[in-house]
């Protein structure tokens, strides 16, 4: 899964954030950071499907401090 943000946004920062924000039991990993992307391994448990994690991912990114990111396909 990719998120990405505004120019001068830090992905380190977002990355941290998005993570922070999972719901419990689900696990990631950062994998990449670019100028205004991070790129993150996602563990969710194994009956959500992918309609789930979407959308977790954009109720994650509509909590403050992460507005004008986005989930990017990969």
């Amino acid at each position: 899964m990719s998120i990405t943000g505004p120019a001068g946004a830090p992905p380190e920062t977002a990355a941290i954030r998005f993570v922070a924000l999972l719901p419990a039991g689900w696990h990631a990993e950062i994998s990449g950071l670019q100028e205004n992307a991070a790129h993150l391994r996602i563990a969710a448990p194994t009956d959500t499907t992918p309609a789930q994690a979407a959308e977790a991912a954009t109720g994650i990114l509509s909590r403050p401090g992460l507005q004008g990111w986005q989930l990017v396909d990969d």
